[in-house]
């Protein structure tokens, strides 16, 4: 494994697995916006990968069903806005899924 640093600098709390390593469909590409930003963070901190891109598909780079649903309680913490699994399911990436909450077509309702 292979340590890496947070994008803020600060270590992470535990080894991440490089990006590089998990032999992905997609290339990196950085977030772009803040709410890209922030969804990378979160998805690095639960998935235990580094760096994260806005097109890398969430269960591509290790994700499951109780990693969704842990993912899913840190975007309402940090957002206010409450994400369906539904959205997760179907929009996979930081892409998709920043453009869901932006329009709110991925809010639970």
């Amino acid at each position: 494994m292979t340590h890496v640093e947070h994008e803020s600098g600060a270590p992470a709390t535990e080894p991440a697995v490089a990006r590089a390593d998990k032999n992905l469909s997609t290339e990196y590409i950085p977030p772009r916006t803040d709410l890209e930003r922030r969804l990378a963070d979160m998805w690095a901190e639960r998935l235990k990968v580094r760096p994260v891109g806005v097109d890398d598909d969430f269960f591509e780079l290790g994700g499951h069903s109780l990693a969704a649903a842990e993912l899913l309680v840190d975007i309402a913490s940090a957002t206010g806005v409450e994400v369906s699994a539904q959205t997760l399911f179907l929009q996979p990436s930081i892409a998709e899924l920043a453009a869901a909450l932006e329009t709110g077509t991925g809010a639970q309702g």
